[in-house]
């Protein structure tokens, strides 16, 4: 797996009420998730956090704005975060 667009801060979530939390580290990691795992019907957040991230690995984005537009698309589809380590 690709490590391009390293994020200041990583990004956990919680896909069920119940289950572990994942976390996400970089542009890479997101885009891998968005595309294998996402859990919810594909809306406008979602395909943004796509473009975004996929430009953030080619360097054509700052990696931040990937982050910013995960976690948009994440709360439009009421998906439970904590920034940061879930600990």
């Amino acid at each position: 797996m690709l490590t391009c667009g390293i994020w200041h801060g990583p990004v956990s979530f919680q896909l069920h009420p119940f289950g572990a939390f994942r976390t996400i580290k970089s542009s890479s990691e997101a885009l891998d998730y968005l595309l294998t795992y996402w859990p919810v019907e594909h809306v406008e957040a979602y395909e943004d956090a796509l473009v975004i991230c996929r430009a953030a690995i080619e360097g054509k984005s700052n990696p931040e704005l990937a982050k910013d537009a995960f976690i948009v698309a994440a709360y439009e589809a009421g998906i439970h975060m904590k920034l940061g380590y879930f600990r």
